[in-house]
């Protein structure tokens, strides 16, 4: 007997009469020989099965000061990936000494390839980032995409008289400790 289940977001739902099953995908954008377990017995006392499968494409977000392949790399950028809502999931991926944060195994498909979502976590202390949902896809199995960090902007700093009328201090150094 053959059953099918479509999956939406995740979950699918099947009458599946008590037997041993052999399991096998068809899903865009992954290695569907990798379905795991490919193998399962159903029972009356088990009403959920739990599947994974893998894919094996590259995503390499790289990062510059000027967002383009030959701009100053920005090491120490973290990014993780996510859902269309955001929601994290994996770890985190920090960029290298060129800038490049790779995100492994990720899905891509020629024909109506799978959405792949992610964002920035973190940058270098040293650049502004963009900390929204974006997406991408592959329709290849290795795809770089440039990202920004722009250096964040200088501070001015002011040091009156305070008994002066504002009188500018003439020289000084002010020292700024983290917490």
């Amino acid at each position: 007997m053959e059953k099918s289940v479509v999956i939406t977001n995740g979950t699918g739902t099947v009458i599946l009469p008590n037997d041993t099953y052999n399991v096998t995908a068809n899903v865009n954008g992954y290695d569907n020989t990798t379905i795991d377990p490919s193998t399962i017995t159903v029972d009356s006392t088990t009403n959920t099965y739990n599947f994974s499968i893998s894919a094996s494409g590259t995503l390499t977000l790289h990062v510059t000061e000027d967002g383009t392949s030959t701009g100053t790399p920005v090491i120490g950028a973290s990014f993780i990936r996510t859902d269309s809502a955001g929601t994290e999931y994996g770890s985190a991926i920090t960029t290298d000494t060129n800038g490049d944060a790779v995100f492994n195994n990720v899905p891509f498909s020629g024909t109506n390839p799978p959405i792949i979502y992610y964002k920035q976590t973190a940058s270098d202390g040293e650049h502004t980032f963009d900390n929204t949902v974006k997406s991408t896809t592959l329709s290849t199995d290795t795809l770089t995409v440039e990202v920004e960090n722009t250096p964040i902007p200088p501070v001015t700093i002011n040091l009156t008289d305070s008994n002066y009328g504002n009188l500018p201090i003439e020289s000084g150094t002010l020292t700024f400790n983290g917490n």
